[in-house]
């Protein structure tokens, strides 16, 4: 916690939005710049991204306790971290000694899974998956509806199990649509949690219940911006993510021995990066195995897309074009190389490539990768 700025504040309250402000300010100082691998002249990402992790936070944990928690939609065209246009993500503040109800509806979505994480109580990183549960081992009504208990004693029908370290869950909807899911609001879907054993009302937030969630949004902030958008340096990458520019590291199923956070156990991940001239293109190929989802998408170097409503920034395997035997060949360039797939890259001279695969029939294979001239690209085969 930064030290308050002139004498003792007269409130919890007050001292806790102190604190707040003394950590956006030493963030800026000490994070934003090459000291966390943004490079000169990228300083406005860095504090933009900042400003989207604080309105994050916010709308997390400053109206949303975990004896009475409701889900909030974690990113969306406009707010982004780790972001999926094809995806829609709830989270939900959890303890991991009270029992919830989870109640909701299918929609659209190709997949469907509640994550119960551990570690992140109060707003911070998470450590670890406590529980995890897809639509494949869920019962459903007839129309659609779905209802699934969290709690620390056993249940009967859609259980999860809560650990005295379960801090939060994360509702994921994946869709495999013609145009990005994020950005249809007819696909949101219908999701709500309550508290069973919780107090019937919520109090009236005191002194003491404001400090305590700008706590938390002080922590989320700290562990989001700094553990997953501009970590420090060097950052230490899984083993799916390639350190060398213009090549994809091999598929592997995501866990959270990989650093923790929120990635989803049922995807197999491959990422690198790809460097770029004007004059280039990075094309890659390959064969996406019979699955449930597959996508690619880059990101910058915050984990954060372009804007995919005006832009080409990723692809699902539904817009994908491909041939025989589900290959496929995906174009990142500069400017339209005059093939299907291509990949904007907004201008960006280097940037993330981010391939998820979901619950793939067979193990998939990493993207072969070639750099190439881009006039060259429509008459490569």
């Amino acid at each position: 916690m930064s030290e308050p700025r002139k004498g003792q504040p007269d409130s919890e309250a007050r001292q806790a939005w102190q604190d707040l402000l003394g950590a956006l300010a030493e963030i800026d100082a000490d994070w934003i710049g090459p000291q966390r691998g943004l490079a000169p002249g990228r300083e406005h990402l860095g504090i933009r991204g900042l400003a989207m992790a604080l309105w994050g936070a916010l709308d997390l944990y400053l109206e949303n306790e975990p004896e009475r928690p409701h889900f909030v939609r974690l990113i969306s065209p406009y707010r982004k971290w780790g972001d999926n246009p094809d995806a829609i993500y709830f989270f939900a503040p959890l303890r991991g000694d009270l029992t919830y109800r989870v109640q909701g509806r299918r929609g659209r979505e190709v997949y469907l899974s509640l994550t119960v994480h551990g570690g992140d109580r109060d707003g911070h990183w998470p450590t670890r998956v406590v529980a995890e549960l897809n639509m494949d081992d869920m019962a459903f009504e007839d129309d659609g509806r779905f209802e699934v208990v969290l709690s620390p004693d056993a249940q009967g029908g859609n259980w999860m199990p809560l650990e005295e370290d379960a801090g939060s869950v994360v509702v994921r909807f994946y869709f495999n649509e013609a145009e990005a899911a994020s950005a249809q609001p007819d696909l949101v879907p219908d999701l709500r949690i309550e508290t069973v054993d919780g107090p019937e009302q919520a109090p009236v937030p005191d002194d003491a219940a404001v400090a305590r969630r700008l706590r938390r949004v002080e922590a989320w902030v700290r562990s989001k911006f700094g553990g997953q958008m501009l970590g420090s340096q060097p950052r230490r990458r899984p083993t799916w993510y390639s350190d060398a520019p213009n090549t994809m590291g091999p598929p592997v199923d995501w866990t959270d021995s990989d650093g923790g956070g929120w990635g989803a156990v049922d995807i197999a991940y491959s990422a690198g990066e790809y460097e770029l001239a004007p004059d280039e293109a990075l094309v890659m190929e390959g064969r996406i195995p019979e699955g449930l989802f597959t996508n690619v998408v880059i990101w910058n170097e915050l984990g954060q897309t372009a804007d995919y409503l005006e832009r080409t920034v990723s692809l699902n395997d539904a817009q994908m074009e491909m041939g025989e035997d589900r290959r496929y060949r995906v174009v990142i360039a500069h400017r339209d190389p005059g093939v299907p797939n291509w990949l904007d890259t907004c201008g960006e001279p280097r940037a993330a490539v981010f391939w998820r695969f979901m619950l793939p029939a067979e193990p998939p294979d990493a993207p072969v990768c070639t750099v190439m001239p881009v006039d060259r690209v429509a008459e490569t085969p």
